[in-house]
């Protein structure tokens, strides 16, 4: 089992395995990329790409694929899935940002949610095609992360959306096609709290059943912008990590904007010294060992 951080800014933090940069977040602003951090990239998800482009937005009967719509769980801008220019363009800065950092992480490889594309291009394709709807999003995905696939040579991580049943419907994602691509997967199961540990436990075992590859969990510690009286608490954090640990979870990622907040973190996880030996007793080798990871931060 591997711990990682996955942060806004370019700071690497002691006491974890692994630290993820989120080069390219879904504001479309682009970092420098670390030769001592994993890359993210947000791919179609770009608030730079459309504004510069409007009409790349991908569309759908109920509207634009835009940051407000609240017709969707959409809280930026997206590109259409099939936007010959942005695929192209994204294939090679995916390369490039390969080549000075130790492991690529996409998110937002896939179609903005249920509905879309709908835009002319994305219409005449599906018809020329012959196949059905969903069989040809699934395959327009499909595809393109076999184009990724051959520019990166290192680690490649896919990012999941948390549902583990109706991904194909909604994003044009099939878990075993992508699993032939991807190294890991990345379940982000972000949150601004974790009081019912019960259902990210449930939806880990099912992504346990179905991918073919080990996956990881991305959870919400402290996001930029955001009020310590509005994030989750330091024992819900530890609770909902041992419960999908148990679960079959392969690793764990803590999102912050940056390293303070990870650090405040990790003392307060160290501070709840009756929390941790009652989460002993949930059971099973992989609980006893992020335990001991935590115990381990004692010592910085």
């Amino acid at each position: 089992m591997k711990f990682g951080t996955y942060t806004f800014q370019p700071e690497t933090i002691k006491g974890f395995d692994f630290n993820v940069l989120r080069v390219k977040p879904e504001t479309g602003i682009r970092l420098t990329p670390r030769n001592d951090m994993q890359s993210n990239i947000a791919v179609f998800a770009d608030n730079v790409a459309v504004r510069n482009h409007p009409d790349w937005i991908s569309q759908s009967p109920l509207g634009p694929a835009k940051m407000g719509n609240a017709n969707y769980n959409i809280y930026w801008d997206i590109v259409c899935a099939t936007q010959p220019e942005h695929r192209a363009e994204q294939l090679r800065y995916i390369a490039d940002v390969d080549r000075h950092s130790p492991g690529i992480w996409l998110n937002s490889q896939y179609f903005a949610d249920h509905g879309h594309c709908a835009c002319q291009r994305c219409t005449e394709l599906w018809k020329k095609s012959g196949l059905g709807l969903l069989e040809w999003r699934k395959k327009e995905i499909t595809n393109y992360i076999a184009q990724v696939r051959e520019v990166v040579k290192k680690d490649l991580v896919l990012c999941l959306q948390p549902d583990p049943v109706t991904s194909y419907d909604r994003y044009g994602v099939d878990f075993d096609d992508l699993a032939k691509y991807a190294d890991a997967f990345n379940v982000v199961m972000f949150s601004k709290n974790y009081a019912t540990p019960w259902y990210w436990e449930m939806l880990a075992r099912g992504f346990k059943k179905l991918l073919k590859k080990p996956f990881y969990i991305s959870f919400y510690v402290f996001g930029p912008g955001d009020n310590q009286k509005d994030v989750p608490l330091p024992s819900e954090l530890l609770t909902v990590t041992v419960r999908c640990a148990r679960a079959g979870a392969d690793g764990f990622l803590y999102l912050t904007d940056g390293a303070s907040q990870l650090r405040d973190f990790q003392k307060s996880a160290v501070e709840q010294v009756e929390l941790r030996d009652r989460l002993r007793n949930y059971g099973g080798q992989p609980v006893q060992e992020f335990l001991d990871f935590v115990a381990n931060w004692e010592k910085q």
